[in-house]
């Protein structure tokens, strides 16, 4: 997420290094939000799991992301299902302190204010280009956002829903994004990014 507003430099102070694993949970269902982290490196999923036994995702947290940071004006009461996809390294905050920031200077008040409201902005984004653009656009921008040093590995399934579309049409655009040779599958479970500028190219389609 990209955001107009400079981060306050005082919002860092109190700010503790911390990694999570991949397959590790950032916060424990049915607990409270007691920390708001701020990501480094590395992508967490956050979804819901409906009683139907279907599954939404709501959103992907990577770089210079925060998470938690909802709490710091609204108490969450039920705290969304997430999971890690590629370790996470962050800034574990205490969210009492940040909350006391915030009411103490207009300025951290105003950029998480700010940051939140960006997050909702994106999201109605998102579905209102479900309907408008190509899956290529879609899909040559959602690399773009969660590559790493040139790898991109989020699982196939959960792009699909995130991008609300099906488990072929996401295979056969990646195919097609090889043909090209934009990408190439690597030894691991995910794929070198060989052309970053056809990728934007495509984003800018």
């Amino acid at each position: 997420m990209v955001l107009k507003n400079e981060i306050p430099s005082m919002i860092f102070e109190n700010g503790v290094e911390k990694c999570f694993s991949k397959e590790e949970n950032i916060y424990k269902m049915n607990s409270r939000v007691t920390y708001c982290y701020f990501i480094l490196s590395g992508v967490a999923k956050i979804y819901i799991d409906h009683s139907n036994g279907r599954r939404s995702i709501l959103d992907f947290a990577g770089q210079n992301d925060w998470l938690g940071e909802l709490s710091l004006f609204s108490d969450e009461a039920n705290i969304k299902e997430n999971k890690v996809l590629q370790e996470i390294k962050c800034l574990e905050f205490d969210l009492n302190v940040l909350q006391k920031r915030c009411k103490e200077d207009a300025s951290v008040s105003f950029y998480f204010a700010s940051y939140i409201s960006n997050k909702l902005l994106s999201r109605s984004y998102r579905m209102s280009e479900s309907l408008n653009y190509s899956l290529n656009k879609r899909l040559a921008t959602f690399i773009l956002q969660y590559q790493h040093n040139g790898r991109y590995e989020i699982p196939h399934t959960d792009v699909s829903e995130y991008l609300n579309v099906s488990y072929r049409h996401v295979l056969y655009v990646i195919k097609q994004f090889r043909e090209w040779g934009i990408i190439e599958k690597d030894r691991g479970k995910g794929y070198a990014i060989l052309n970053i500028e056809k990728l934007k190219e495509l984003q800018d389609k």
